[in-house]
């Protein structure tokens, strides 16, 4: 960023905020004085931070978030944040088009290779995680491992958080047919039985077991199948593996009570008879905390179903990254600024406001989600985040396209449109077409 009013761009001071976090991290001694030796210069500096979807924050929003508390760590640092479309021209493309320098995105990883890969704006940060000493082994390792296996071995970035891996459920619907509320560690055949009891009619009013966004329940599946060969880069959806999984969702919705059509399966359509219409007893949740859509609702939360042959493993994570771009000027500054982001300090901070679910390992943070927020008050709140997260599948910038096409073969399935051995073969070749137009662009 060029200079504004006298003052750098604020990735200038923002390697001073990995100094300050390395030296807690390391404590005393060699390390500490490494990272203490690498800080910046404390001059005025100014940081351009990209995030992509207005539905979420606005820059207002984000400067709440991250920016205030940033700017009271170290008060020569100024963020700036552009939100994509929050006005014209804050696409990507559009910002790059007209020069706009970014000094930090952040994204979740499936938003990354349109994002930065397609942009070209990847950086690969592990000279500076070797620099500063960052210690990569305070992170949930399965969100490290995602992060190099779309970097081909190296980082673009670092983990900021992950969304809930949890089942929500309304203790009202439960209250009304006097059925039991889920426990923690169910398994899946646990929770067909609860669908079962739940899926009925009164009066005028459908009642229904259970929602879900199969499509994310694909992407994040716990028995880490590939949907994408990561030699051939061709999507691998019709295989035995992959028809196990669908039948294990589709047995759901073989309730007697449920719509078997395409339009009444829409994840938004179930999400909302959750959430807003309320007569849905469960929800699988897993890309967000929907705090707004609770307010009101007698609800608990309790641990996302394990498979009986593995009750100790969840799904795999859909972590948020903070990234640094290759046009940083600041890339120094840039490591510092989110190395604080990942810090326990402010890590443990979001998560008592109940705005991060944490991306560390540390226990206190991690059970401190929304202490001080009295929607989550009472609530079991440490559901949210699985004993374990199953390994990565395979990371490719083409995983979203056959997930995509693999939750439309489930759809017709379900719906009676195709059978799942003709919907998965025909899903695969619709894939595979799609990957080859893209890599054509």
């Amino acid at each position: 960023m060029v200079k504004k009013n006298g003052k750098r761009s604020a990735a200038v001071l923002l390697p001073l905020l990995l100094a300050t976090a390395m030296t807690t991290a390391c404590g005393s001694g060699k390390e500490g004085q490494e990272g203490k030796a690498n800080e910046p210069p404390q001059e005025p500096v100014e940081l351009v931070l990209y995030y992509p979807f207005i539905n979420d924050w606005d820059e207002e929003g984000l400067n709440k978030l991250l920016g205030e508390p940033l700017k009271k760590k170290y008060p020569y640092i100024t963020p700036k944040f552009i939100v994509g479309g929050s006005r014209p021209g804050t696409s990507i493309s559009e910002l790059i088009a007209a020069g706009q320098k970014i000094d930090i995105m952040f994204f979740s990883i499936g938003a990354t290779p349109p994002t930065l890969l397609d942009q070209k704006l990847e950086y690969d940060i592990s000279p500076l995680i070797k620099k500063n000493g960052f210690d990569l082994g305070k992170m949930e390792p399965t969100t490290v491992d995602m992060a190099k296996q779309i970097a081909k071995g190296g980082m673009y970035g670092l983990p900021a958080y992950v969304p809930p891996s949890a089942l929500y459920y309304n203790k009202d619907v439960f209250d009304k047919f006097g059925v039991s509320y889920p426990k923690d560690g169910m398994n899946w055949d646990d929770l067909e039985e609860l669908n079962k009891k739940l899926t009925r009619k009164e009066g005028d009013t459908q009642y229904y077991g259970l929602a879900m966004p199969f499509g994310h329940l694909a992407l994040m599946n716990a028995r880490s199948l590939n949907p994408i060969d990561p030699v051939s880069e061709k999507a691998v959806i019709n295989t035995d593996g992959w028809k196990k999984f669908a039948d294990n969702f589709i047995r759901y919705y073989t309730v007697p009570g449920y719509e078997k059509t395409a339009k009444a399966l829409d994840v938004g359509v179930q999400t909302n008879r959750f959430f807003k219409d309320r007569n849905t007893a469960m929800f699988l949740e897993i890309t967000g905390t929907h705090a707004a859509q609770l307010e009101g609702m007698n609800f608990d939360i309790a641990t996302f179903p394990v498979f009986k042959d593995a009750p100790s493993v969840g799904p795999q994570p859909y972590p948020t990254y903070y990234y640094i771009t290759n046009t940083s000027k600041y890339k120094d500054q840039a490591f510092q600024a989110i190395s604080y982001f990942t810090s326990e300090e402010f890590q443990m901070q979001k998560s008592k406001e109940g705005k991060m679910l944490t991306v560390l390992q540390n226990k206190a943070v991690r059970e401190s989600f929304g202490q001080d927020v009295p929607l989550f008050k009472g609530k079991n709140t440490k559901a949210m985040l699985p004993q374990k997260y199953g390994p990565a599948s395979a990371v490719t910038r083409y995983n979203s396209i056959a997930t995509t096409e693999y939750y439309n073969a489930v759809i017709a399935t379900i719906s009676g449109d195709k059978d799942l051995n003709t919907a998965l073969r025909d899903a695969e070749e619709t894939a595979n077409q799609k990957i080859q137009t893209a890599k054509q662009k």
